[in-house]
């Protein structure tokens, strides 16, 4: 594949920002998350990947955004990559990314997700990267009227999922065996923080409203315009427009509402690779991946939009539970 080319550039609080987004290009495609955060939004979580070496004409993060469209980035989806000369914007900020390891839980469901490209060697290439994705994050705190407690890492998601205590900063670096991240960061968040903090204290520029009015279109499926049932700028009247077997989608072909009723006991649900189970609906904590072919085993929406799942259809409705349900699964993750 070629060099990407941007649908749009701007600059954000002195950060070049090239807008790719992969609900708009993926022609190979790779699986996408769905759900919504419109509305939802209560922080920026921080990553670390590695600095690759690219070649003339290009950066880090054009790299990356072009492995992920390649599908060489396995389920990894993030909102921004940033290196020492720009940002790419994978995602819009109304979707879900896959980033935090947390299933369906907040890192994932309500953070905007930027990976900062740095290497060991934090060299002024690396400082550069870094001070790219501090202007970034302040800009997109200050976006949604957020402070610096809104400043999460990865590996605060992890802690939580893992069912751990503290303050914001104490789970932003307690010790997780699982992963330490941002890897090149973490070692000096506390500064990291101020930098930030720095950048929100002398203001910061707001990304521009689109100049078309958002609509809402209620469909079968988002390649399936011919079973569009309208389209409205107000989401709750298409959500009331929206029958069973239907979806309303935002302008980007994301789903931010399915009328839950198209799911039934017994019903055959075809789920997404690496998909984390549940142990129940309200938990964060992730049992295990799992993907393949299940059944619903009542088919009553949960919490979380999760329903419990079952590996025969013989199994639906029997007790115990415990005995025959597998575990609980976003309904997001069906193949449908």
């Amino acid at each position: 594949m070629a060099i990407l080319r941007p649908d749009a550039t701007t600059t954000l609080n002195g950060v070049k920002i090239n807008e790719y987004l992969l609900t708009k290009h993926n022609p190979n495609h790779i699986d996408m998350p769905s759900v919504s955060m419109a509305g939802k939004i209560i922080g920026v979580t921080v990553h670390n990947t590695d600095w690759i070496t690219v070649a003339s004409g290009t950066t880090p993060a054009e790299q990356y955004t072009r492995a992920t469209v390649n599908n060489n980035m396995n389920d990894v989806r993030v909102h921004y990559y940033v290196d020492n000369v720009c940002a790419w914007q994978n995602l819009p900020h109304s979707l879900s990314g896959w980033h935090a390891a947390d299933g369906s839980g907040n890192g994932n469901r309500r953070t905007i997700a930027i990976e900062c490209i740095m290497s060991s060697a934090y060299n002024s290439t690396d400082k550069k990267s870094e001070d790219n994705a501090a202007k970034l994050a302040a800009a997109l705190l200050k976006q949604y009227g957020l402070d610096i407690n809104h400043l999460y890492t990865h590996t605060h998601w992890l802690n939580v999922r893992d069912g751990r205590n503290g303050t914001i900063d104490q789970l932003n670096t307690m010790y997780n065996r699982y992963k330490m991240c941002p890897a090149y960061i973490l070692p000096h968040w506390t500064e990291f923080k101020e930098k930030v903090q720095s950048y929100l204290n002398a203001g910061t520029s707001t990304i521009s409203a689109p100049s078309t009015k958002q609509l809402y279109r209620v469909r079968k499926s988002w390649a399936d315009a011919k079973s569009q049932l309208g389209a409205y700028s107000s989401l709750e009247n298409a959500k009331k427009a929206c029958k069973v077997g239907y979806s309303v989608f935002d302008a980007n072909g994301n789903v931010v509402y399915t009328n839950g009723g198209k799911f039934t006991k017994g019903q055959k649900v075809a789920i997404r690779a690496n998909t984390p189970l549940f142990a129940s609906a309200e938990t964060t904590s992730v049992t295990r991946r799992i993907s393949g072919t299940y059944y619903l085993y009542d088919g009553i929406a949960c919490k979380n939009g999760r329903y419990r799942i079952t590996t025969k259809p013989e199994f639906c409705g029997k007790a115990p539970v415990g005995r025959f349900v597998t575990g609980y699964v976003s309904w997001d993750n069906f193949n449908q």
